[in-house]
């Protein structure tokens, strides 16, 4: 079973309880066979019905990146885009703002309530549900969206108006994506763009 575990996901990779088939064998004798591989430590529980493989090299265990559970979980699994990253970790992750969040901020369709904080691998997490169902094709634009939302205008200097135009280019993002979806915003995502000038950096 741990063989067909590492052909199939790999290690210091999460995956899913739900996503083990094994021959013609059935998911209780697989839930019962992790278990197993949990108590001998083959495998590790990450979080509810997820798991991965322990790495191992001449050092001993490789550490797990826990952001790869929180990207499977609430941002992409496979081709399933369902959440993109807001607020100060956003602005991070583009070179906007040079500290490090203590808080990773997170728009997805895998969260119910309409925002709560939770912690995994230590990291901790502020949850939003969705402002509309996201997929692979409207990803890019909400999350352009939420980034000016989240902006403050008064900070921008023209480099940092040079990382927002990368980000649209990149993402071949249009002002027909952003009058389709903008609806879904405060009112302060629009004033944003305006008065930022980001929205004559999006082509027509």
């Amino acid at each position: 079973m741990l063989k067909h575990l590492i052909e199939t996901f790999g290690c210091n990779q999460p995956f899913a309880i739900s996503e083990i088939t094994y021959k013609d064998y059935s998911q209780i004798w697989i839930y019962k066979s992790v278990a197993e591989l949990c108590k001998k430590g083959e495998i590790v529980h990450l979080d509810r019905g997820v798991y991965y493989i322990p790495k191992k090299n001449k050092y001993g265990i490789v550490p797990f990146d826990p952001m790869k559970i929180i990207e499977k979980k609430y941002i992409q699994d496979g081709e399933n885009v369902m959440g993109y990253f807001a607020g100060r970790y956003l602005q991070h992750l583009l070179g906007i703002f040079k500290g490090t969040p203590n808080t990773i901020e997170i728009y997805t369709n895998n969260e119910t309530k309409r925002a709560r904080t939770v912690n995994v691998g230590g990291k901790r997490l502020y949850l939003h549900t969705a402002r509309t169902k996201i997929d692979k094709f409207n990803a890019p634009v909400l999350c352009f969206l939420e980034l000016m939302n989240g902006i403050d205008v008064e900070t921008l200097d023209e480099y940092k108006r040079k990382l927002i135009s990368d980000y649209i280019a990149e993402n071949r993002i249009t002002q027909k994506q952003i009058t389709k979806y903008i609806s879904f915003f405060p009112d302060k995502t629009c004033r944003n763009l305006i008065e930022s000038e980001v929205i004559y950096r999006v082509p027509q």
